[in-house]
């Protein structure tokens, strides 16, 4: 018999996987144009917030950047780029750190079930200078585990002494399903958010995660991310209803709280979503998929959950690309679900995905992952899922992730934590050869001639522009030939003509930018003076045509 989610959902359950579901239901910094020029570490940034908070930015504050603006520009957003010549748009997959994995299991009490060691599902942030990880293990149930680093690679298991395990506290556990009487729930899939203006110094954080005793998603707080105290009302009283598979997060532009949840469509699993004011009381924009496998995706492509977090004003998706045929008539049973992916690929990778309001999505054609399983034979040859966001860190972003060596619903199969990381707005670029091509950008209302790019040249290469009119004209004095080309590799350079200014006492109409590009690469570029009267593209009244 299937086991069905509260919303009559299925929670595509296998015998091969029946542990694991026994687990489940037996128990505010910006970083706009001053990024280009100077990228605070979150130690420099000390006093964003009120004085009793202990940090200055949360995990989506520096992600997101200004809450309305003005957004570094990139190349996923289709409104930014009026025509082109010559340029190929190449999107970038995260690189794999060559110290890989960066947490194994070590630890008794890390993994003893259908998967065998610490992954995540899960949340990376950064806190004075100290990164802090929460990652899922399985042993008897569901538990959460806690592990912390000073420069993101080596990492630290604490002993916490909250969690007895075999008769000892000397481990890192803060959640457990053993012993949910500590905290108040269960936590499958642990989304840590900060919140350092909450008027209550104990729910500076919450815990976000799928309960299985209670058969919904729950919210416990913690004053210091440690010892957590799961909401009472909760547990009776569904926040919203879903699968097994829901990952959280802050809005920074609309001061509310998102959630992406597994549900189904025709082709299988599917990712859903829900919005909330206040963390408590969720509502669904529609109660259905909202993302899914679509006609070019290959037939045996299911969404198995999708992680997502606000970036330059947008959201970027992380959707967890299952492979497996999904059956096509009658309705749900275990033995169905299994027989029809019998003979599928059985592999989860990660791909990329961007939405301007978390109901339209798109992803790049060729759908290739953007964090790639391994080799065969590796470590995460079979699986790969990742924690809800990543860190800026310096010049990168760093994605953590849950490798396994095996197929889902497989047997023995071990899992570890891995270490990928992006450049900086490296999603993907504008890049031309040998011929050199170029871009127009749609008009701005920017009153200063200069702009910060992120870009990076080949030998012979070089990045350059001209500043044009409504028309495509050139502005007289801002042609290519009196701008200072660029040239090397950098997040942060600034492209200037030779006149600092514009023409004393002449209206300002919007302009436009022609980017040149010869051997080199174009992933972002903000121009800087924007008039700050008038707002960013993706902040509108959700009315007119």
């Amino acid at each position: 018999m299937a086991h069905r989610a509260p919303n009559n959902q299925p929670h595509f359950c296998s015998p091969a996987l029946i542990d694991r579901r026994r687990f489940l239901t037996a128990s505010a910094a910006t970083f706009s144009a001053a990024l280009f020029t100077e990228l605070p570490s979150l130690g420099q940034s000390e006093n964003r917030v009120q004085s009793h908070s202990r940090w200055t930015t949360t995990l989506e504050d520096e992600l997101g950047g200004p809450a309305q603006g003005p957004w570094r520009r990139l190349f996923l957003d289709g409104a930014v780029i009026e025509s082109q010549a010559g340029l190929e748009k190449v999107f970038h997959a995260a690189k794999k750190h060559p110290l890989d994995p960066v947490i194994k299991a070590d630890k008794p009490w890390e993994g003893r079930s259908a998967i065998t060691g610490p992954y995540v599902y899960g949340t990376a942030l950064r806190e004075n200078g100290k990164f802090r990880l929460w990652y899922q293990v399985l042993n008897h149930g569901n538990n959460v585990a806690y592990a912390e680093s000073h420069d993101g690679i080596t990492w630290t298991k604490p002993e916490l002494g909250l969690i007895a395990f075999q008769g000892s506290r000397a481990n890192n556990l803060v959640v457990a399903d053993t012993q949910a009487e500590i905290t108040g729930g269960h936590c499958h899939n642990p989304g840590v958010i900060q919140r350092p203006d909450a008027n209550d110094p104990q729910r500076r954080y919450a815990l976000y995660g799928f309960d299985g005793e209670a058969g919904h998603a729950r919210v416990a707080y913690s004053a210091d991310g440690l010892r957590w105290k799961y909401e009472p009302s909760t547990k009776a009283r569904a926040m919203f209803t879903s699968s097994d598979v829901v990952n959280f997060c802050r809005d920074p532009y609309l001061e509310r709280y998102f959630a992406t949840w597994k549900t189904r469509n025709r082709r299988g699993r599917a990712v859903g979503v829900a919005w909330s004011d206040d963390g408590l009381n969720w509502t669904k924009p529609y109660d259905g998929p909202v993302f899914v496998a679509d006609d070019l995706d290959p037939d045996d492509t299911q969404i198995y959950g999708m992680p997502a977090f606000p970036y330059q004003g947008m959201y970027i998706g992380l959707p967890w690309i299952y492979r497996a045929r999904y059956f096509k008539y009658g309705s749900y049973s275990v033995n169905k679900l299994l027989e029809a992916q019998e003979d599928s690929p059985r592999t989860m990778d990660t791909q990329l995905a961007w939405s301007w309001d978390l109901i339209n999505w798109t992803r790049p054609p060729e759908r290739q992952p953007f964090i790639r399983r391994g080799d065969s034979g590796t470590w995460d040859d079979g699986m790969i899922v990742t924690s809800r966001a990543p860190v800026i860190v310096d010049d990168q972003l760093f994605f953590y992730y849950g490798g396994m060596d095996g197929l889902h619903d497989g047997k023995n199969v071990h899992a570890a934590i891995g270490l990928a990381t992006l450049r900086l707005d490296g999603f993907c670029s504008m890049k031309a050869g040998e011929q050199e091509g170029w871009l127009i950008s749609k008009r701005e209302p920017f009153r200063k001639p200069e702009v910060n790019i992120n870009a990076r040249t080949r030998p012979n290469g070089f990045v350059t522009a001209e500043i044009l009119d409504r028309h495509n004209r050139i502005v007289p004095g801002f042609s290519r030939k009196e701008c200072q080309p660029f040239t090397g590799d950098s997040v942060r350079a600034v492209l200037r003509w030779k006149n600092a200014r514009f023409p004393a006492g002449t209206k300002r109409e919007d302009s436009k930018l022609r980017f040149w590009l010869k051997n080199a690469e174009l992933l972002s570029y903000l121009p800087t003076g924007l008039d700050p009267a008038q707002p960013d593209l993706s902040r509108f009244p959700r009315t007119g045509p």
